[in-house]
């Protein structure tokens, strides 16, 4: 069966139900010497850095994307890792997803087929169903219910705000001695490019933005907590439990299975008091490997 190789985001036809793996996702990235590799039931990609493949820089994750769960990924990832080390690769690095994204070759395959498990992170998603309300914390739910009585209501925001919202999130990260990871310019590119997949909700009180969140629609069934942001000004109220709140609502209310929280640990080391909020929020804790392979 023959393998596809792509030396440019340009190059690539196929169209995968998943932002990250969409060609319009890749041809907005800047990469040090981009390849990517695809056949009829599998598509990766990854960044060069001198002797390193990376599956995929400036992505939540990479790993290797299936079209045919029933298809197994040795021959596929013979002729990957194969011509990886032609090219004077000497260690590959896969960020996995956790399990809330289905559509990828089972971590179990990695490791078979000779991937170690580098760490582990803590990734934390809420399941949007009937019986959410029931696993908040009974403090969310006093928060939430303190915040409505103060005037506080959450809204989606419109398309046009996305500037508004990432103007908000520089000075919240500002704030926090942080820089936001992504330019105006850059984010501005990505909503044009891949319509519909990046939204962005707030929480306002007398008009003033107290917490703010743009996520992106990953796919069908999953929506990624992207840059969440609460103003310093409203920190003591609480407002990101509402955020939470009325994003869950809304993703429901879409068909949505799962919010993703995103990791609450830095290379395996957990984060205590985000894991907790998360928690205290309703979601609950699936696993983010990073695995490498080592010729």
């Amino acid at each position: 069966m023959p393998i596809n190789i792509y030396s440019t985001p340009q190059e690539i036809t196929a169209e995968l139900p998943a932002v990250y793996y969409h060609k319009s996702y890749f041809q907005t990235q800047t990469y040090q010497d981009f390849i990517a590799f695809s056949d009829k039931n599998f598509f990766t990609a990854f960044d060069l850095l001198d002797e390193v493949a990376i599956s995929i820089p400036k992505s939540p994750f990479g790993s290797i994307f299936c079209l045919n769960s029933y298809v197994k990924g040795e021959y596929f990832m013979d002729k990957t890792v194969s011509h990886l080390k032609e090219k004077g690769i000497r260690k590959i690095v896969i960020t996995h997803p956790s399990a809330i994204y289905r559509s990828f070759l089972d971590e179990t395959e990695l490791i078979k087929y000779g991937f170690k498990p580098s760490f582990s992170d803590i990734n934390q998603h809420v399941i949007l169903n009937n019986e959410w309300e029931s696993s908040i914390h009974k403090m969310q739910k006093r928060k939430l219910e303190s915040l409505q009585n103060e005037g506080f209501e959450f809204r989606k925001m419109a398309n046009d705000e996305l500037e508004t919202a990432h103007k908000f999130m520089t000075v919240c990260r500002q704030a926090q001695g942080l820089q936001i990871n992504i330019s105006w310019e850059h984010l501005k590119t990505l909503n044009e490019q891949l319509p519909g997949k990046y939204e962005c909700f707030g929480v306002f009180r007398e008009g003033k933005i107290s917490a703010l969140c743009i996520a992106v629609n990953v796919s069908d069934e999953v929506a990624y907590y992207y840059l969440p942001g609460t103003s310093p000004m409203f920190r003591n109220q609480s407002p990101m439990v509402m955020l939470i709140a009325g994003m869950v609502n809304y993703y429901r209310e879409n068909g949505f299975k799962y919010l993703d929280l995103g990791v609450s640990s830095i290379e395996g080391k957990p984060q205590e008091t985000l894991k907790m909020f998360k928690e205290r929020m309703g979601a609950v804790i699936t696993e983010k490997p990073t695995l490498t392979y080592e010729f």
